[in-house]
């Protein structure tokens, strides 16, 4: 117990000395608060007991301690009134709290004093007799004065203090010696009590101080729904146990476009519009579960909105009947714009129709659906020369251009059909359930009519041309994937075939492409195992029937598909970029095998129009020259008119430096392709090739004849020699001699051989780097125009 004690006054005071100012206020204010309130209480206990006490001073005591008697009685009412008094007209000023504390604790003692004269002093001095009663009266009064200034622990303990100190002394005047034991019992319980009313004064401090608390979170959280209320995005609402809107907020009815008088009373329901999300706010309300974060959509103002709603049940009374609180906000802008994110995700922004990943989704979903008898067809669209509609006419009017393919594709196919853009100028045409016997590439043929329809950007006609490659579903373990990979390859075959073309996918085309890509890997690995050689095709002159060089034609020896042809492969090492290096080593093959031949022969070696962009080409004519220790006008570089077809100055440029070298120039293919005499502006050949197809018909077609002679008549008047390829028969041999060519090759004269069995060839070690001077052509003009007629 008495480590109890003291414990609650280690408490106390670690308590009191930690108090910040705010809670010394308060407390304070409930001290002060709380002794006018017990002063009424003293008061009317006193009333009693002052009549007991003056009846006893009257029968027993001498007037003097009559006197001081009634005068102890007098002040402690005096006091009392004047406490009660402070606490009705609330006069305590925490201004001068310290001040009245020790006006407080003075009182107390004066109390006390004054009460002692009344009852301890008589005691003492025999004036009234030692009975129970009057013992009695003296620990009430101590428990009494401690109880009157318990919200003031310091005026308590002079109060319990002074009391309890008249009274032993009294016990001991009465009893002397013998009135030890009493006295030590009395002051124990005196400190008991006095530890006790410090204990409540605690709890009474923690107890208000804990309130005051409560109090400012209530107020807090006042201020922060009031703020959000005006501030935030959200506004609150309630309904009433049958689910209508009760005292509905200005924000609330701002946010429906309706008056308060409206909404009130409203079912909450009943401002969303019909559906699924509706149906599930109702059954969710019915079952009496919480709603979270539920969007449905409303109409306010006549407008489209969404709103977000969560609710819970606030009363618990029966399932059916429960009022709601909850929160909503308007989320219209965030649903357009997730909208807008999924659309984006799903469609392609420019021409509004499904992308690549939703038509696979789609066309998934028509796989599975077929009957028996039925196929789908995929029609995969490119529009051609589109890059010239972007470089001509600039990206927007190409964009227009797009818009109308997918507006057109989307109008000429059916309901269930679909169409999509793929990516760039790639669209994709799903038709659906097409019938056993159908004819899908009359179909195909019927869309692109409509598409292809004239169309005016900006004022100007645009012709629209596109390539259609068709996959049709063969069985049931098609995928979207397959079909589109199908569709690619047919598609491929049209541009093939000249664009503006259909085809439909057949299973020869992916060997074809398997085949190519097994050559690609192949020719990546060719020329580190040297599987190429070269033959040489012998180039003679008509007049002296005289071989006067060799064309160097390059042949792949396949280790299990035997000897390649170029007309083979060729193509694909361009693509592949493989047609740089295989050039690059053409070149130095054919040099060093020239320097073995007769200084009177020349080497021809084609010249790809992809080797123009490799900054090697000249380095490996230079060093190819220089190694073989050759004359450069030996070396003849054939060109088609692909290389100058977009009259790329830097070509020129580079094709100027090879020339200035020596070497010679023959323009290949001539007439075959986009043929303009301006190519023969732009760059001063040596020689034009008359391709093989107007040789193998010059003997019987007079319009062969007739281009032959005038190419021929043409290379004449710029001083150029002019040959003839593909000769088969004499006939031919004496048609384009009349027709004034130069030379001609043939198999007339000879297969391409290899290297070893040209005639004349003499075998030599190989050359160091001699000096270039004997490699730089002749600037002088009568030894450029003997080289030209020589050929």
């Amino acid at each position: 117990m008495l480590t109890r004690m003291i414990e609650i006054h280690q408490e106390f005071w670690r308590f009191n000395a930690d108090r910040d100012p705010k809670v010394r206020e308060l407390v304070a204010r409930q001290q002060l608060r709380l002794i006018g309130e017990v002063a009424r209480i003293v008061a009317t206990i006193m009333i009693p007991v002052s009549l007991y006490m003056i009846v006893n001073l009257y029968l027993h005591a001498s007037t003097p301690f009559l006197a001081a008697g009634l005068f102890g009685l007098a002040v402690v009412a005096f006091i009392s009134v004047r406490n009660f008094h402070r606490q009705k007209h609330r006069s305590f000023d925490y201004a001068h709290f310290d001040a009245s504390l020790r006006m407080l604790c003075v009182e107390s003692v004066i109390v006390s004093l004054a009460i002692s004269l009344c009852i301890t002093f008589p005691l003492a001095f025999g004036q009234i007799p030692f009975s129970p009663a009057s013992v009695i009266l003296a620990l009430g009064s101590i428990v009494v004065g401690g109880f009157t200034y318990g919200s003031i622990p310091r005026a308590q303990t002079c109060a319990i203090g002074v009391l309890t100190l008249s009274l032993a002394i009294s016990f001991f005047a009465v009893g002397g010696i013998g009135g030890l034991e009493p006295v030590a019992l009395l002051l124990f319980f005196a400190a008991a009590l006095d530890s006790i009313y410090r204990m409540c004064f605690f709890n009474f401090v923690k107890r208000h101080i804990y309130a005051a608390q409560q109090k400012e979170a209530a107020e807090t959280v006042k201020l922060l729904l009031n703020d959000y209320a005006e501030q935030s995005a959200d506004w609150l609402w309630e309904t009433d146990s049958s689910n209508r809107i009760v005292r509905a907020s200005e924000r609330f009815a701002t946010a429906a476009g309706r008056s308060i008088d409206d909404l009130n009373g409203t079912p909450i329901t009943d401002l969303f519009g019909e559906g699924e999300a509706r149906q599930l706010l109702l059954r969710m309300i019915g079952e009496g579960r919480p709603v979270r974060d539920l969007e449905l959509p409303i109409k306010v103002r006549g407008e489209d909105h969404w709103w977000r709603i969560s609710c819970r049940t606030m009363t618990a009374t029966s399932r059916a009947a429960k009022a709601l609180r909850g929160a909503a906000t308007d989320i219209t802008s965030e649903k357009a714009a997730n909208d807008q994110i999924d659309r984006l995700a799903h469609y392609d922004n420019l021409t509004g129709l499904p992308n690549r990943a939703s038509f696979n989704r789609s066309m998934e979903r028509a796989l599975t659906r077929l009957d028996d008898g039925e196929s789908l067809a995929l029609l995969y669209v490119d529009v051609d020369r589109f890059k010239a509609i972007n470089d001509t006419m600039g990206h927007s009017a190409g964009d227009r251009v797009l818009q109308a393919v997918g507006s057109r594709l989307k109008e000429a196919i059916g309901v269930e059909d679909i169409a999509s853009r793929l990516s760039g100028d790639e669209f994709a045409v799903c038709l659906r359930a097409v019938a056993a016997g159908q004819n899908v590439a009359d179909l195909s043929r019927d869309i692109a009519s409509k598409v292809c329809a004239p169309l005016s950007v900006d004022g100007h006609n645009v012709s629209i041309g596109i390539s259609i490659g068709i996959a049709l579903s063969r069985d049931p373990g098609d995928t979207a994937e397959d079909l589109l990979q199908r569709a690619d390859i047919a598609l491929y075959r049209s541009k093939e075939n000249g664009r503006g073309q259909l085809t439909v996918f057949r299973p020869e085309m992916l060997q074809a492409l398997q085949d190519r890509r097994a050559m690609e890997l192949d020719l990546q690995t060719a020329l580190k195992c040297k599987q190429f050689e070269l033959l040489y095709q012998p180039l003679i002159d008509i007049e002296t029937e005289q071989t006067i060089g060799y064309e160097a034609l390059v042949r792949w020896n396949h280790p299990t598909r035997g000897i390649i042809l170029p007309n083979e492969f060729i193509a694909v090492a361009e693509t592949t970029g493989t047609i740089v290096q295989l050039g690059e080593w053409v070149i130095r093959t054919a040099l060093q095998e020239l320097r073995n031949w007769p200084h009177h022969l020349s080497v021809a070696v084609n010249l790809s129009p992809a080797q123009m962009g490799s900054p090697n080409l000249l380095p490996t004519i230079i060093h190819g020259l220089a190694a073989a220790g050759v004359e450069a006008h030996r070396l003849e570089m054939e060109i088609t008119e692909n290389v100058i077809l977009s009259q790329d100055h830097a070509n020129i440029d580079l094709l100027n430096k090879i020339r200035s070298l020596g070497v010679r120039f023959a323009l290949d293919d001539f007439g075959t392709g986009y043929s303009s005499l301006n190519y023969l502006r732009s760059f001063p050949f040596d020689k034009i090739k008359i391709d093989r197809c107007f040789v193998e018909e010059i003997v019987s077609r007079k319009d062969c004849q007739a281009i032959v002679r005038a190419v021929a008549d043409l290379a004449s008047s710029l001083g150029m020699v002019t040959t003839a390829e593909g000769i088969e028969c004499e006939q031919q041999l004496a048609q384009v001699k009349r027709a004034g060519c130069k030379q001609v090759q043939g198999h007339l004269f000879s297969k391409a051989i290899p290297a070893h069995e040209i005639e004349g060839r003499i075998v030599r070690p190989p050359s160091k780097y001699p000096s270039l001077d004997h490699i730089i052509r002749p600037s002088n003009a009568e030894d450029s125009l003997q080289e030209r007629k020589i050929g």
